[in-house]
C-alpha cells in the first residue's frame, strides 16, 4: 500500500503542493501486445517529469579524448621489412625469437603422411597402404637431394623450409616459385625474397587492360591473384612470373606470408613488426647496464681525503715487484724497461690521517634489469602466442605447469604445422605427384584424368591428401603419457597411428612391419637358446652358461696377460 502521507511530502519538497495523479497506460482493446508507447510509462512512483535524453556516438573512447588520436594508417612495409632484418642481425632477443619459432615448428623439416580416401577414388578398402608407403619413400628421395628439389642444387626440402618460414616471418613473405627439372621432369623450388616483388614503374609498367598491380602482385577484373613482379638484380627492369600456368593451370608462383593477413592486405608484416620498439629498448637498456657495470669495474678502488696533507699514495706503496721486460725498439733493435707489477692482494701498511680507502664496483649492476627483460620477453611471447617457458628454455616450475606449457605450445605448433603445411608443402607436393604420375614412376589410375576434368575435382582430392607433421616435443613424464595413451586406445577414443604420431612422430604401419622384421630376427636368434632349455631344462642350461661367461672372462684375462 502506497504511504500518501510520504508520497505528499516528496511532492512538495520538490515543489509541488499536491500528489501527482498517475497516468496509466490506455487498455489494451485490441489484443495487440507488441508495443507500448514509451510516453505513455512512468519511471518510478512521484516522478513527475520525463528524464531527458541527447544523440551520442560511440568511437571507443570512455571519455573525450580517452582512445586518443584515431589513425588510418597506411602499412610501410618496405620499412617493416628493412627494420626487422636490421633487428634480426644485430638484436640478440629478435634473434633469440625467430630461432626459437624455425627450430620448434620447422626443425628438420614437415614430413608427409599420404592419406588417399579409398571410398571416394572407388578401390578397395586397405588396398593404397603399399601405395602410400612407395609415395611417401619416393617423396622422401627426392627431397633429400638438393639436385633433384632445389633449383640452385644446394638445398635439402627441409632446408627449403626453414629458409620459408624463417624469411616470411623476418621480411612479412616470400615468393615461391616451382620449376621444371628438364632432366627429371620433377618440380624445384626456387626461393626469392619478398624485397624483390616490387610494383614496376616506367617503361616497365605495362599490364593487361583491366589488371591491377598492387605492391608487385598483379590482380585480374576479379580480383585474383594472377602474377607477381619481381624486380630484377642485373638492373634489367622487372620480369612478370604467372601464378598460374595459362594452358596447364598448375601452380607456378605464390607468396607464403609470416604472420597472419587481414583480408584486404596484399603482403604479408614481419612477426616483429608489433614488437620492434621493445626490442630495441631492451636491447639498449642491456647495453646501458653492461657499459655502466664494465665502467664502474674499470674504477676499483679510490682515496678519499678530508684534510690537506701530502698523500701516502696507498696503492702504489703495497706490494709490487719489480721487473724487467724487454722490448723492441722500432728498428735499432731491443731495449730493456724496468717495470713494476703488482702482487695478488694489495697489503696497505700505513695511510696519512684523514685518508679512506673507498671500494668500487658492486654499485655498477643493475638490480632491476632481470626484472624488466623478463616482463619484456614474457609479453613478446604472450603477443606472438608461445609460452614464455619455450622462448627463454627456462622450465624451472613444476611438473603440472611445465606440462601445461608444453600442451598449450603444441596447440600452436599443430596450427603452424596445418597452415605451412597448406600454404607451402602441400602445393610442391602436388606438382611433384603429378610429375611422378606422368613420368608413370608412380601408377595412379584416374588421377591425371581427374586433374584435368573440372567436374572430378573430388577424386582428384581424394589422391592427393596428405598431412603434414613436424618434430614432436617430447613428453616430460613418458611413463604417464603411454599409460594415457593405453587408456586412449582401451576406451576406443583414439588410434594406434595418432598416438604414435603425438608420442614419437613416427608412422605405425611402418613400426609394425619394421617390428615383424625384427622379431622374426630376434626369434631366429633365440631358437638354439630354447631348445636347449628345452632338452636340458631352464635351469641346467642357465648353470651352463654362467660357466662359459666365466672361462670366457678367465681367457681374456689370460690373454691380456700375455699380450702385457
Amino acid at each position: 500500500m502506497v504511504n500518501e502521507k510520504l508520497q505528499l511530502a516528496i511532492a512538495q519538497a520538490t515543489g509541488g503542493s499536491s500528489i501527482p495523479d498517475v497516468i496509466l497506460p490506455p487498455v489494451n482493446v485490441d489484443g495487440n501486445f507488441d508495443a507500448v508507447d514509451i510516453d505513455m510509462l512512468q519511471a518510478y512512483a512521484g516522478q513527475t517529469s520525463f528524464s531527458n535524453h541527447e544523440m551520442s556516438i560511440y568511437d571507443g573512447a570512455k571519455f573525450s579524448g580517452g582512445f586518443g588520436l584515431t589513425q588510418v594508417q597506411t602499412v610501410d612495409y618496405w620499412t617493416l621489412r628493412a627494420r626487422s632484418s636490421q633487428l634480426f642481425n644485430e638484436n640478440l632477443y629478435a634473434r633469440g625469437l625467430i630461432r626459437r619459432l624455425v627450430t620448434n615448428e620447422i626443425n628438420t623439416g614437415l614430413t608427409p603422411e599420404s592419406m588417399p580416401d579409398e571410398t571416394i577414388i572407388g578401390v578397395e578398402e586397405n588396398s593404397l597402404t603399399d601405395w602410400t608407403e612407395d609415395v611417401e619413400t619416393r617423396f622422401g628421395l627426392w627431397g633429400k637431394n638438393p639436385k633433384l628439389c632445389d633449383f640452385k642444387g644446394v638445398s635439402t626440402f627441409g632446408d627449403l623450409q626453414r629458409t620459408i618460414r624463417r624469411e616470411a616471418i623476418v621480411s612479412g613473405d616470400i615468393l615461391v616459385v616451382l620449376r621444371r627439372n628438364s632432366t627429371t621432369n620433377l618440380p624445384q623450388v626456387q626461393l626469392i625474397n619478398g624485397n624483390k616483388v616490387q610494383t614496376p614503374f616506367g617503361d616497365d609498367a605495362k599490364w593487361r587492360k583491366g589488371h591491377d598491380v598492387k605492391h608487385g602482385v598483379e590482380f585480374d577484373r576479379l580480383g585474383r591473384v594472377v602474377a607477381h613482379w619481381i624486380k630484377q638484380d642485373n638492373g634489367a627492369g622487372f620480369k612478370r612470373m604467372p601464378a598460374f600456368g595459362e594452358k596447364s593451370g598448375r601452380r607456378i608462383s605464390w607468396l607464403v606470408y609470416g604472420t597472419d593477413k587481414r583480408l584486404d592486405d596484399v603482403r604479408g608484416q614481419p612477426i616483429l613488426a608489433l614488437v620492434m620498439q621493445s626490442l630495441k629498448e631492451v636491447d639498449r637498456y642491456r647495453d646501458s647496464a653492461q657499459r655502466k657495470a664494465v665502467i664502474n669495474s674499470l674504477i676499483a678502488m679510490s682515496v678519499e681525503k678530508t684534510n690537506e696533507k701530502m698523500g701516502t699514495l696507498p696503492g702504489q706503496g703495497g706490494a709490487v715487484r719489480n721487473d724487467t721486460a724487454t722490448v723492441t725498439d722500432g728498428d735499432t733493435g731491443t731495449r730493456k724497461l724496468n717495470v713494476a707489477q703488482y702482487l695478488p692482494g694489495i697489503t696497505v701498511d700505513e695511510m696519512q690521517v684523514g685518508e679512506t680507502l673507498n671500494m668500487h664496483g658492486g654499485q655498477g649492476t643493475d638490480v632491476n634489469f632481470p626484472a624488466f627483460e623478463e616482463a619484456i620477453i614474457t609479453a613478446i611471447a604472450w603477443a606472438n602466442e608461445i609460452p614464455p617457458e619455450i622462448l627463454r628454455l627456462a622450465f624451472s616450475n613444476n611438473y603440472s605447469a611445465s606440462q601445461a606449457a608444453i600442451n598449450e605450445f603444441k596447440i600452436y605448433l599443430n596450427r603452424v604445422w596445418s597452415d605451412f603445411g597448406e600454404t607451402v608443402c602441400t602445393p610442391i607436393y602436388i606438382e611433384w605427384l603429378l610429375a611422378e604420375t606422368l613420368t608413370q614412376k608412380i601408377i595412379a589410375p584416374g588421377l591425371l584424368q581427374a586433374w584435368r576434368t573440372a567436374t572430378q575435382y573430388d577424386i582428384f582430392g581424394a589422391w592427393v591428401m596428405v598431412d603434414w607433421y613436424g618434430s614432436i616435443k617430447p613428453s616430460t613424464d613418458a611413463l604417464k603419457q603411454g599409460k594415457g595413451s593405453e587408456l586412449y586406445l582401451k576406451l576406443g577414443l583414439t588410434t594406434h597411428a595418432r598416438e604414435a604420431r603425438n608420442a614419437t612422430g613416427s608412422k605405425f604401419s611402418t613400426n609394425v612391419k619394421r617390428l615383424k622384421t625384427e622379431n622374426e630376427l630376434l626369434a631366429e636368434a633365440m631358437r638354439p637358446m630354447l631348445e636347449l632349455q628345452a632338452e636340458f631344462g631352464p635351469d641346467e642350461t642357465d648353470k651352463a652358461l654362467e660357466a662359459v661367461n666365466e672361462a670366457a672372462t678367465t681367457l681374456h684375462a689370460v690373454a691380456d696377460d700375455l699380450n702385457n
